[in-house]
């Protein structure tokens, strides 16, 4: 199974230079992309943080009083062959 991205090449790009630099025009440039470019990709990111916010309120929400539900999401994956089995959360 492959690995889901949840960052794009370029967001990843973008907030590694923000760690190295101090505004958001010098991490644009030092990557190679517009000031305007960079606010635009800001801009993407708050909107898949809220929607991914609203997404975990919603089911965090929903789980209470259903122990059902609680279950059902809390499933753990098959592991890789390399990857240590954990086992079931007990509920």
């Amino acid at each position: 199974m492959s690995e889901e991205r949840v960052l794009t090449p370029l967001e990843e790009r973008l907030i590694e230079a923000m760690r190295e630099h101090l505004t958001i025009k010098d991490s644009a440039h030092a990557i190679g992309i517009k000031e305007r470019t960079a606010y635009t990709i800001l801009y993407r990111l708050r909107r898949k943080y809220w929607r991914a916010r609203k997404l975990v309120n919603t089911l965090t929400s929903k789980m209470r009083g259903n122990e059902l539900l609680r279950k059902a999401l809390a499933k753990r994956y098959y592991p890789k062959e390399s990857e240590v089995w954990l086992g079931d959360v007990d509920w």
